[in-house]
């Protein structure tokens, strides 16, 4: 009845046109005798009504992890690429200094020293060396191409001649050794193949490092560069020539069969390079994962008249019977009826066949027997065509 009579007033005040003022003039002493206020009749209304409907959360929605706020940080600055190795490892990094220029945004850096390897730790100890150079650099990318100076006795606990099994345990050890300081570091590793050599007793021996370098590159999980095949002729063996990066013939190799000219370096970087690029975007791509295949259920066969499920596989139902008035097509397994009254072949039972017609005269009844079925007589063969199906002349 209250809320009825503040109503009453409140329509009646805009209908006489009253201004603001006047409409809470007129709404007040209503107020006044002890009666509610509209905001604490609202309030309470409010407070009856039932709480708003939500949309239950999806099981999968509430089992995700919330989303990171955190963005990973790209790499500032230049691609650090660093050239492990010997006088071949100089030549390459000659060859990358050229293919990744410092305006694309890369710095090459130089770590290989002429007549160096794995073996005479005395001479020069690659072992510490890598890490006192890891010290000092980032290392994004190493380039280790090493071995031509390496057939020589390891003495470690003993004399190891070369290819022995001590010789080849400690070979590993140490080219694993200067994988993992590398790897430990970030950095992500190329191992260059040894290339093809003029000196087949020399090529042997570094053919064996390779087997080496590659077996330890997969054992390690580092990219392997394959030069080896990519540095023979075009007849498969040892070449002085080659095509450089414009498919040119040029001279690059050198007079000791060993080392390279500049563009043979520049094309061996270009195989470091492009080996680069493949390993950028599987990281982009991701590995490729094999789903499993499900074997596919397969129903039963049950036999239409007894019910019974069928295990063996139905044989083959027999040819429909022709009607009288059908023609009958020539058979190609059986020999056709003589042409001739002196054909003697098809009397004796004998097919017409000679020892040099083999393949073609069985096409050629092949195709005769085609040619009746539909309607249409095949065009004479030319001699020397493709078509040409007759057996040679006597």
């Amino acid at each position: 009845m209250r809320r009825a009579v503040i109503g009453t007033v409140v329509v009646a005040g805009l209908a006489l046109g009253f201004g603001s003022a006047a409409l809470a003039q007129a709404i007040e002493p209503v107020q006044s005798a002890n009666l509610p206020s509209i905001t604490s009749s609202t309030t309470s209304l409010v407070e009856t009504l039932p709480p708003p409907i939500q949309d239950p959360v999806p099981a999968e929605a509430a089992d995700m992890a919330p989303i990171p706020d955190v963005v990973p940080e790209k790499r500032t600055g230049p691609l650090n690429v660093h050239v492990f190795g010997d006088s071949l490892g100089d030549g390459i990094w000659a060859g990358l200094y050229r293919k990744l220029p410092k305006a694309d945004g890369y710095k090459v850096t130089k770590h290989s020293r002429v007549s160096t390897g794995l073996v005479r730790k005395d001479f020069y100890n690659w072992s510490k060396a890598v890490r006192q150079i890891v010290a000092k650099h980032r290392v994004d990318v190493a380039v280790v191409m090493i071995g031509t100076n390496d057939r020589q006795t390891i003495v470690e606990g003993g004399r190891h001649a070369l290819r022995s099994p001590g010789w080849e345990a400690i070979y590993k050890a140490r080219i694993d050794d200067m994988t993992q300081v590398l790897k430990d570091e970030g950095a992500e590793v190329f191992w260059v193949e040894l290339p093809a050599m003029r000196s087949p007793r020399f090529g042997r021996d570094m053919k064996y490092f390779n087997t080496l370098f590659e077996d330890r590159a997969a054992a390690n999980g580092i990219t392997y560069v394959p030069t080896w095949q990519r540095t023979l002729g075009s007849n498969g063996k040892y070449s002085a020539y080659g095509l450089d990066d414009k498919g040119r013939k040029r001279l690059m190799r050198t007079n000791d069969g060993i080392h390279f000219t500049m563009r043979g370096y520049v094309k061996m970087a270009g195989f470091v390079t492009t080996a680069m690029e493949e390993a950028a975007r599987m990281e982009e791509v991701g590995p490729i994962v094999e789903l499993p295949v499900e074997p596919v259920a397969v129903a039963p066969l049950i036999d239409p008249i007894t019910g019974a499920t069928i295990t063996a596989p139905l044989a083959p139902a027999p040819p429909a019977p022709l009607a009288p008035d059908q023609p009958v097509a020539p058979s190609v397994d059986q020999p056709a009826a003589p042409d001739a009254p002196g054909d003697q072949s098809a009397v004796s039972g004998t097919p017409q066949r000679s020892e040099r017609a083999g393949v073609s005269e069985v096409a050629s009844t092949i195709a005769g027997a085609l040619s009746d079925l539909r309607g249409f007589v095949l065009p004479e063969p030319k001699p020397g065509r493709a078509d040409d199906l007759r057996q040679p002349a006597e």
